[in-house]
């Protein structure tokens, strides 16, 4: 299965999400591609830093070939799963990894104008539907500051407009940015951490969908 991170709006923690998934996928016994098709490259250079091997492998392709590519390349390397970290901003690039995707999630922080600029993606999603009518599509709210009156909110809002979204929440904490400025994820830092804990959660919860 190919998985994209997208979200048209920067900052949203699409890296960050991808690459402990990626790892932690790795942790259940399943070969993983983790795909930077950023032009910023940001997954490579956080690979670069790191200095253990990582379990999974990693190759940058900024490039819209990902829709022709990346289904042969899954095939030819036998990988279970190859996880994209999308670009930012409806780009041809961006176009590409929805084309290419079976299963798109949207990383969202609890804010109006993570709101407007998911819902612009939904749309864009909604009609690449049209030709890929088994593309899964689910928003995980992420950055979350406790259990706050606005993360409810927008949690209400999803509901409301007929979102699919993930029960898990990403929470804001140090330890990702710990992290992820050593070539790290959150499981090597500390595996029984919080952060661990939900990234956990989250892979359940992916991986329940993806077999239901």
């Amino acid at each position: 299965m190919i998985i994209s991170f997208l979200n048209q709006k920067g900052g949203v923690g699409k890296t960050t999400i991808s690459t402990n998934v990626a790892f932690d996928l790795t942790q259940r016994g399943y070969k993983v591609l983790l795909v930077d098709a950023d032009p910023q490259l940001s997954v490579l250079s956080w690979a670069d830093i790191r200095e253990t091997p990582l379990p999974f492998s990693v190759m940058g392709m900024p490039k819209t070939a990902m829709k022709e590519e990346l289904p042969k390349m899954k095939i030819n390397g036998n990988f279970d799963f190859i996880v994209i970290d999308g670009a930012p901003r409806m780009t041809d690039l961006a176009r590409a990894a929805i084309i290419s995707s079976d299963f798109i999630i949207m990383p969202m922080q609890p804010s109006g104008y993570d709101l407007w600029a998911t819902n612009e993606l939904i749309q864009m999603v909604e009609e690449a539907k049209i030709y890929k009518s088994n593309l899964i599509t689910a928003v995980v709210l992420n950055r979350v500051v406790g259990n706050t009156i606005l993360a409810r909110e927008m949690t209400k809002n999803m509901q409301e407009n007929n979102w699919q979204f993930f029960d898990t929440n990403i929470h804001q904490r140090q330890l990702y940015s710990l992290a992820a400025t050593q070539g790290l994820t959150v499981f090597d830092v500390d595996s029984k951490s919080e952060s661990a804990k939900e990234i956990s959660k989250f892979t359940d919860e992916l991986l329940k969908v993806i077999k239901s």
